[in-house]
């Protein structure tokens, strides 16, 4: 079994909280649970949390950050282990990411830049055609009229 095979993230909640330690900054649950309902409007029950956190610290991919003062944690922070593993689940669900943007992407009738928002469209011999820009439409309408 490989280390990626050993945790699964079937959530965008563990997603994020991934996202979350690879940012650097310093992290406790608490945060944690607070920027999952800031930036992801979702609330988690603070368990499903620290039971995910206390697994990623089990593999040895966090671990504490003690106050140099009676030895309290103050926060957790990623291992190289933990940088290496979440860099793994970024690559596998980067190729979902780039799979979904494809699937919309439109490509420039003139010339062949793809598209994926923002883009000139124009009715050309009674069909739609997509464009980057209105110069493209008039490049390619000019070239089609030379013809």
């Amino acid at each position: 079994m490989t280390e990626t095979q050993d945790i699964k993230i079937q959530s965008i909640t563990r997603f994020y909280i991934l996202l979350l330690l690879k940012s650097k900054n310093r992290l406790t649950g608490y945060k944690i649970i607070n920027r999952l309902k800031e930036d992801l409007g979702t609330t988690a029950s603070p368990t499903s949390i620290y039971d995910f956190l206390k697994t990623l610290k089990e593999k040895g991919y966090i671990e504490d950050i003690q106050k140099k003062k009676a030895g309290r944690v103050k926060g957790i922070k990623l291992t190289s282990a933990g940088d290496e593993f979440i860099d793994k689940i970024f690559s596998r669900f980067n190729n979902l990411i780039e799979a979904a943007v494809e699937s919309k992407l439109k490509i420039c009738a003139s010339c062949g830049v793809k598209l994926y928002d923002n883009y000139y469209t124009e009715v050309v011999d009674g069909k739609e055609m997509n464009f980057c820009c209105i110069h493209c439409a008039k490049a390619y309408k000019n070239s089609n009229i030379e013809h």
